[in-house]
Formats: structure tokens, sequence, C-alpha cells
């Protein structure tokens, strides 16, 4: 006996720890109300509601009945134990739920009794009850309700599965994940989505989906009362790329960022993360380039930069530019306030030069007449026939001075005119 039992307990141990034990033991009867193999095989039926309530693959073992009748306390056999004795029972077994049934009579139809006790907590799971008037009766009983009972221990026994994929690169948006558990983006109506959730025991599907990463799809064991932790590193979805950018028509050697650090420089050639980042340009200057990626996993991208750092030929050519606008400007200026300057003077001197001119005028017009009167006195000194050499005297000085004066008035009244024509044009 003692050798079945270290065989049964060996047995035992073999089955994975993280597994939940529940045992059925043999049913008890009144003596003389059924037999014993009517006992054992409601015994059998009563197992086997438990397989088909509580499947393996949701690491689930129910006990066999050679397990069970070898871990029995010594010197007391399956009929003996009722209520505490099958908490105890299911203790010295490493079993973790207990149940047994209960055959007696109520009048003329026998009644059944099913109990279930978890042995950590002492405490009666659940049960039910039933009348019937034959065992055939019984045993559609133990198949009707047997099934709700044993599923009050799923209920006790979920797992936790905590969900925190990693999203590498730090790229993409937490929304566009998309997870699947067992094939279902939901449960109860909730999207599955990064955090903690209760799921039966066993082993479950899960799957990990986004537009930046490369999709994953793995088994996970949920145990019992347990929480797994799924904090799988997502790859992300990489394209290649090819990028050229120019400034004011010439290719320009500036740097490419990925995601915040630089990557290479143009012309950039290289594997990128297809939701990253790309930016061109010193520290300082960085431009975003628009990068569409749909249907394509390689891109040739020529960028024209807005902005950037000037070279040390474009700082010389800029500053010659700037001294030219400068001296151009300077230049301008010098010309609008010569013109001002002009603009004043003339308010000044054409006044001046008008009035000289009219002067030079009268002056000339007095010549005008001078000479009209040299042409008279001339032509009275000519025709005279008078001897009288007084009269001669008189017309040769009113002719020196007719001349004279003409000669004065026209003299004057040239400079005068050509002093304002000067004036007028040059000042």
């Amino acid at each position: 006996m003692a050798r079945e039992r270290i065989f049964a307990l060996l047995l035992l141990f073999a089955i994975p720890v993280f597994a939940t034990h529940v045992a059925v033991l043999e049913t008890v009867a009144a003596k003389n109300i059924v037999t014993f193999e009517e006992k054992q095989y409601l015994t059998d039926v009563l197992r086997s509601e438990a397989v088909k309530a509580l499947p393996a693959e949701q690491n689930f073992v129910i006990m066999t009945r050679e397990n069970i009748n070898v871990m029995l306390p010594p010197g007391k056999s399956i009929e003996d134990c009722e209520g505490s004795c099958l908490v105890e029972t299911g203790k010295n077994i490493a079993a973790d739920y207990v149940a047994q049934g209960h055959v007696g009579q109520f009048g003329t139809d026998l009644t059944i009794t099913v109990e279930l006790y978890e042995t950590a907590g002492n405490k009666l799971l659940g049960s039910f009850s039933s009348k019937a008037q034959n065992v055939t009766s019984l045993e559609n009983e133990i198949r009707q309700k047997s099934r709700e009972l044993f599923g009050q221990i799923v209920a006790t026994t979920f797992g936790t599965l905590d969900i925190q994929p990693l999203l590498n690169e730090n790229i993409g948006l937490e929304a566009d994940l998309t997870i699947k558990i067992d094939g279902e983006p939901t449960k109860e109506g909730r999207k599955y989505a990064r955090g903690k959730w209760e799921l039966v025991p066993g082993e479950h599907e899960v799957e990990f989906n986004h537009s930046c990463f490369i999709p994953q799809k793995f088994k996970v064991n949920v145990l019992s009362r347990k929480t797994v932790t799924v904090n799988t590193s997502m790859d992300a979805v990489m394209g290649k790329l090819s990028l050229v950018a120019y400034y004011k028509g010439n290719v320009r050697d500036v740097p490419v960022w990925v995601n915040g650090l630089v990557a290479g420089r143009i012309p950039f050639m290289g594997n990128v993360p297809v939701c990253a980042k790309i930016e061109v340009g010193e520290e300082g200057f960085r431009e975003s380039v628009v990068i569409d990626w749909t249907s394509q996993d390689k891109l040739e991208i020529v960028h024209h930069l807005l902005k950037a750092k000037p070279t040390a030929e474009e700082l010389l050519a800029d500053s010659i530019a700037e001294a030219k606008r400068l001296e151009e400007k300077l230049a301008a200026e010098e010309a609008v306030r010569a013109a001002t300057e002009r603009s004043k003077r003339t308010r000044i001197t054409r006044p001046i030069a008008i009035g000289l001119a009219g002067v030079g005028a009268l002056l000339v017009g007095a010549g005008i007449y001078q000479n009209i009167e040299l042409s008279q006195t001339r032509s009275r000194y000519e025709d005279a026939t008078t001897t009288n050499q007084a009269f001669y005297n008189k017309q040769w000085d009113k002719m020196k001075k007719a001349r004279t004066l003409r000669n004065v008035f026209y003299g004057l009244g040239t400079a005068f005119v050509a002093a304002g024509a000067v004036i007028f044009f040059v000042f």
C-alpha cells in the first residue's frame, strides 16, 4: 500500500504545478438504496461532466479513481468521507477542489446531493440537490446540473494576461495597435488594448497588428490565479529610402535625421522605419520630409529646402551683395538729396535768373532804341545842306553819344541775359 501511495504521489507531481486539480470522490449512499455498481456509475457520470466543464487545455486536471483511493487516510474508506473529511482528503491528494455525490431517499423517490469544496479555504463552493424515481433519472439530473456546478471553479480560477507590447523606435500611434486574443479583437464588447485582462486558464493565441510594425502571433499559457505579462518587442517595418536635398538649385550636403537622430548625410540611401519622422538640414534649420510608403517598400525622394545654414562661400557672396545693395542705396539717397538741394536752389535762383534776363532784355531794348536814334542822327548828319559848322558838330556828338549808349546797353543787356541764362540752367 505504501508503495502504491508513493507511486501515486510521483504521478501527481509529474503533472505541471500550475494545473488546477479537481477530485471527484466516490458517490456514497445509505445501505440498500442503490448498488455498489450504481454508485460507481453515478461517480463516473459526475467525473465525466467535470471533464467536460473543466477542459485540460485550460490546465484543469480531473484526478482518477486510482489516485484518489490510494491517497485516502489510513483505515478509512471513501464511504466514511463526508463534509470536512472531503476537504481533508482533497488536501492529502493535493487537490484544489473536491466534489462528491450523496444518494438518499425521500419518500418513494431517490435523492442526490452533490457538493463542491475548495480545499484551500475549507469552504463549500456550491452544491445542487435533486430527486428522481430511479437511478436512471438521477443520472439525468447529474448531467443537467453538474456543468453549472463545476463552472463555478472556472469563475474562481481565472488567470490574468497583462498585455504590454513594446513599440520600438518610438514610432506609430498606440491607437493604431490592434490586439486579438484567440482570433477575437474584443471581449464582451470591449476592444482588447494594453492592460490586464482576465482569461480562463490555458493556452491562448495572442496577435499584435500595427501598420508600423511587423505583425506578431504567439501562444501564451495563462495560469490560474496568476498574472502573465506579455511585453514582446515589436520590430518596425522598414523601407529603403533614397533621399536628395536641393537648395537654390544645387544639391545640399546636409544631415538626414531619423526620429531625431542623425542617420547620414545627403545624398542619403538606407533602410528606415516606414513610420519614422524624417528630417533634413543642419541643427536649427531642420525640415520635415513628406513620405508616403503606401504599397511601397522603396522610395526615391527629392526634397527642396526652404532654408539652409549658409556656407562660407554663400556668406562671402551675401556680404558682397549686401555691400553692393548698400552702395546703391547710398547713391540713390545722394541723388535724392542732390535733387532736393537743386530744387531748393531753383526756387531761389530762378527768380533771380528771370530778373536778370528781364533787366538784360530791357537793356538790349534800350540799346536798340539808341541804335535807332543813332541811325536817325546819322541820316540828318548826312542829309544836311547847311554850311553851319556848329550844326555838324552837334549832330556828330549826338551820333557818338547814341553809339556809346547803344554799345553800353547792348553789352550790359547781353551780360544780364547771359547771367540770367547761366543761373537758370546751371544753378
